[in-house]
């Protein structure tokens, strides 16, 4: 898997799109396209612009593709800060643990699909970033 590191402890992972006049298709397998065991899978949808989501960190990694629409996202490091537009489905953001992402300038329609490293419940949530924080690989 070849990517490309936007700051330290953010990458951008390529997706194929297997595409065809059915539609398009793009599956997410751990440590092949997401780098990680997921234990939490969810989505986002946002109607417009409307107020910024996220504005934390976590204390776990979080792979986020888009399935519909774009969003800008803010990430912190503690050290440099970037924004990164996604707005196709052959990208995922990888975001390591202790990274903070603020989502914003979000397309109408726009629906996100977030795989987490650590349940909810298992998962800390910090104002600022906090570097330093390892999470555990899965058991094998």
């Amino acid at each position: 898997m070849i990517r490309s590191e936007i700051i330290a402890g953010v990458d951008l992972l390529p997706q194929v799109v297997h595409s065809d006049s059915r539609g398009n298709l793009v599956s997410f397998e751990e440590f092949g396209n997401v780098p990680f065991c997921p234990k939490r899978v969810f989505v986002i949808t946002v109607d417009g612009p409307g107020p910024a989501r996220g504005g934390h960190a976590n204390s776990c990694d979080e792979l986020i593709s888009v399935i519909s629409g774009a969003v800008t996202i803010e990430i912190d490091n503690g050290e440099s800060r970037r924004s990164v537009r996604l707005d196709g489905r052959d990208e995922a953001l990888w975001i390591r643990a202790g990274v903070l992402i603020v989502l914003k300038e979000f397309a109408p329609g726009t629906a996100l699909l977030v795989c987490a490293s650590e349940r909810y419940e298992d998962t800390r949530h910090f104002d600022r970033p906090r570097t330093g924080i390892t999470r555990a690989l899965c058991p094998a």
